[in-house]
């Protein structure tokens, strides 16, 4: 059976309907949605040769106009990919305002620079990718952070986060430490923590197609767009 996250999060579809109107919530929900997608955004900009500090300000802008301008109450889980809406509606911004930076009101969807500088170090080579390679390469890293925070709090949730700390290096690669010294560790059989890892392995799979699932229509397939992403990180 999948796993159901919902009470953890809303979903991504769930905040973009929240932000159709002009109340307290859709500023809130639109503020969260900011928060997910900048950096994609951000490489994006950085991979057409822009400065660091004129790629926070054309973000900065387009995020501004999205709050005045109900940019996400124009997505439709219907008709594409969020991705593919996010990175079509920055394109155009960018063609329409060209260099211009549009200052935050209200402080609203900024993105703090500690962030900025934080990204910096973690896009590091891909400065040379193609800009819209790059997009994708840092949306794939969000979906993948949010799946693993999800599972995260999923293990919190049930008491076993020494178990999600032991095991969650197996998402990415090999652990650590060997099985036998992690069974010592958390003085359960060896057959549990392969259990474990194998169990963890699956519902971290189940948590990376739901993430997906939220950003694709309906009639599009997760694992798919799972393949696509996981081939982006690869490159």
């Amino acid at each position: 059976m999948t796993e159901n996250n919902s009470a953890f999060q809303p979903t991504k579809w769930t905040l973009v309907q929240q932000v159709k109107g002009h109340t307290t919530e859709a500023v809130d929900a639109l503020n969260e949605l900011c928060t997910m997608y900048w950096r994609p955004l951000y490489v994006f900009a950085r991979s057409f040769g822009r400065t660091m500090e004129d790629s926070e300000d054309v973000v900065q802008g387009f995020m501004a106009k999205g709050i005045e301008k109900a940019l996400f109450s124009a997505a439709d889980k219907n008709k594409g990919k969020m991705r593919t809406f996010l990175l079509t509606a920055f394109k155009r911004y960018l063609r329409d305002e060209h260099a211009k930076s549009v200052a935050i009101k209200r402080g609203e969807g900024k993105v703090d620079t500690t962030d900025i500088a934080a990204e910096e170090e973690r896009w590091g080579d891909s400065k040379a990718i193609d800009p819209t390679t790059s997009f994708d390469k840092r949306w794939a890293l969000i979906v993948v952070e949010a799946a693993e925070l999800q599972l995260r709090k999923k293990y919190q949730e049930e008491g076993k986060l020494d178990l999600y700390d032991a095991l969650s290096p197996s998402l990415t690669g090999d652990l650590d430490s060997g099985y036998q010294e992690i069974a010592d560790k958390l003085e359960i059989s060896l057959s549990s923590v392969k259990v474990g890892v194998h169990r963890m392995r699956k519902r971290y799979g189940e948590m990376l197609r739901a993430e997906i699932a939220e950003t694709i229509t309906p009639d599009e397939d997760p694992d798919d767009e799972l393949r696509y992403l996981i081939n982006t990180l690869a490159s």
